[in-house]
């Protein structure tokens, strides 16, 4: 085996998912996924004196509704702990939810497109820092009454975020029926709807996972996607919400940061959502634990600023992709 690759297995097993001795560790890959990664962290899963096991599946389309075949059902259900470390969107079966309630712990990644961040992102990294500092963002969020966001690029949205709870994305999954993915950090919240009102120009990624050619300007009015600008895609980008048929798809259902110093802007989403600095906006069905009122969809995306000044009730607390070290966020460089 790669050595490349032993250390992001030994992080996966013993941080990312909190594997101990004598638990049931299941490996899922897929038939996109490198051999070498799957096959560390079933190395790793020994190591660690868990009991695992290395299942391959079909790759299966994320536009594949269907449910994951009976023995790989039957595998997540009967783990302790699941590393999903595939290309298919296993975590979206409900299957997955039934198995998750009953206690299973989930951490996932693709690292297709992302190799070095996928090792660097946990290896190369003061985590601990990086979920305090998301910590107290979170703090800071819930007591702001008007964030203003803006970018070189024209984007100038406001929103209040006070009260709205918070998720921290840790890509860690340590205790009964938690689910990540990972290389964490981000940060984020539902920002309260009727509050949100402006201009968002997307620079970074947008659906279905690449980089635009020409930035896309959206405007939103009371949460909500009103026009498109911005040449072939701004176009691709309104037939791609139009192609849902719901149009709850152009609510905003999330405003996210990222807090990851080893991530670089990529084409890869998840990489590029956890550059340090870059702001996410989510649109479509919202998780039922932000605490907003974004009706139920069937659709979710989200679209990427790679640099931006986020502003709380007036305080600068991100600029150029570097956080306000004297409102205690440093330490992240």
């Amino acid at each position: 085996m790669s050595s490349r690759w032993k250390d992001f297995g030994d992080i996966a097993v013993r941080r990312m998912s909190g594997t101990k001795a004598g638990e049931n560790l299941l490996i899922l890959s897929d038939t996109k996924t490198d051999p070498e990664v799957a096959q560390a962290c079933f190395d790793a899963g020994i190591a660690a004196g868990a009991r695992p096991s290395l299942l391959l599946i079909p790759f299966m389309s994320p536009t594949d509704a269907s449910e994951l075949d009976e023995t790989t059902i039957a595998a997540i259900a009967g783990a302790n702990v699941v590393i999903g470390v595939c290309e298919t969107m296993f975590m979206s079966k409900a299957s997955t939810d039934k198995a998750l309630e009953a206690g299973v712990r989930i951490a996932a990644t693709n690292v297709n497109g992302m190799e070095d961040f996928a090792i660097e992102g946990i290896r190369d990294v003061d985590y601990d820092r990086m979920i305090e500092v998301g910590t107290c963002i979170g703090k800071l969020w819930q007591g702001t009454e008007i964030c203003r966001v803006t970018s070189p690029y024209g984007t100038n949205i406001t929103f209040a975020l006070r009260d709205r709870p918070i998720d921290l994305g840790t890509g860690m999954a340590t205790e009964p029926g938690q689910a990540d993915f990972f290389p964490g950090v981000s940060v984020a919240n539902a920002p309260v709807e009727s509050t949100i009102q402006g201009t968002i120009v997307v620079d970074g990624n947008i659906p279905p996972g690449r980089l635009p050619k020409a930035p896309v300007t959206l405007q939103i009015k009371d949460g909500v996607i009103v026009n498109f600008e911005g040449g072939e895609d701004a176009d691709a980008l309104r037939s791609y919400f139009a192609e849902s048929g719901d149009p709850i798809a152009t609510h905003l259902c999330h405003f996210t940061l990222g807090l990851n110093p080893r991530a670089r802007t990529s084409g890869s989403v998840h990489q590029d959502e956890h550059v340090l600095g870059a702001v996410t906006f989510g649109f479509g069905s919202q998780a039922p634990a932000f605490g907003g009122t974004v009706p139920s969809c069937n659709v979710h995306c989200d679209v990427v600023l790679t640099t931006a000044k986020i502003e709380c009730d007036g305080r600068i607390m991100l600029e150029d992709n570097k956080l306000n070290e004297e409102m205690g966020f440093g330490g992240l460089s």
